[in-house]
């Protein structure tokens, strides 16, 4: 394509880089290249992504709008059903007042609607008989507590009870009590209480032999009406003198 020469006019042809005529020298020309990736393709790249959000958008609203009709359709549906069942339970002479502000009929919609199923951790029947056996528990426990402190009292107070003894300067009185009594005769022993036996001492003498000695009450004091040596009942019609009253005479020891 020819051009013309600024310079004096004349008529320049295509490829020259000069002017014949004047001899002036043609300035170089730039052709615009359009790279990829240009101003034009950020605004046709955002024109693409928003057409994509419609069209997903075009894709879920049929969905949403089902939903939402189907929400409507059974909250309607509850609603129904409880003025229906309302309306039932009226007498003749009184009319039905609802009060659809109190009536929670998005909890019975929301309950119609498929959700995800509950499952339970197994430990429902647990959680009810554990407090059940922890009272149970309690109370056994107590009851023991009861039972060991009434036979710790019942043998405090047959250790400190006596026999009224007359002492005599030949066979002279030396213990006060039972408890020293059962001290200065037996090398070692023990007291015990029992619910069907009552209060009881199992003592042994130096020689080996051993005694089961069983307590009893008569008009404010304390006896002994049962004895066993060796395993062996003693049959006496007076027991407190014939066997009990050298308790009382032994020797004291330290």
């Amino acid at each position: 394509m020819s051009q013309i020469c600024k310079n004096c006019g004349a008529v320049i042809a295509d490829g020259e880089r000069m002017c014949l005529n004047c001899g002036k020298v043609l300035p170089k020309t730039v052709k615009a290249v359009v790279r990829e990736g240009n101003q034009f393709s950020a605004i046709n790249q955002g024109m693409y992504q928003n057409t994509q959000m419609t069209d997903v958008k075009r894709q879920f609203s049929p969905t949403m709008a089902a939903s939402n009709q189907t929400y409507s359709k059974e909250r309607n549906r509850a609603a129904k059903h409880t003025f229906e069942k309302n309306k039932k339970l009226q007498t003749s002479n009184n009319s039905i007042k609802m009060n659809y502000a109190n009536t929670d009929f998005d909890a019975q919609a929301n309950a119609l609607r498929p959700t995800e199923v509950e499952t339970g951790s197994g430990n429902e029947s647990k959680s009810k008989l554990h407090p059940i056996a922890n009272r149970i528990g309690w109370i056994i426990a107590f009851l023991i507590f009861l039972y060991f402190a009434f036979g710790g009292i019942m043998i405090l107070i047959a250790r400190n009870d006596t026999y009224s003894y007359e002492s005599s300067k030949k066979d002279p009185i030396v213990a006060s009590t039972y408890a020293e009594a059962m001290h200065n005769y037996f090398d070692s022993g023990w007291w015990h209480y029992r619910i069907t036996k009552g209060v009881y001492y199992t003592g042994k003498t130096e020689s080996g032999d051993k005694y089961e000695i069983y307590f009893t009450t008569h008009d404010g004091e304390r006896y002994v009406d049962k004895l066993y040596i060796n395993g062996e009942k003693v049959e006496s019609n007076n027991l407190m003198n014939s066997h009990i009253r050298e308790m009382f005479t032994a020797p004291s020891k330290p």
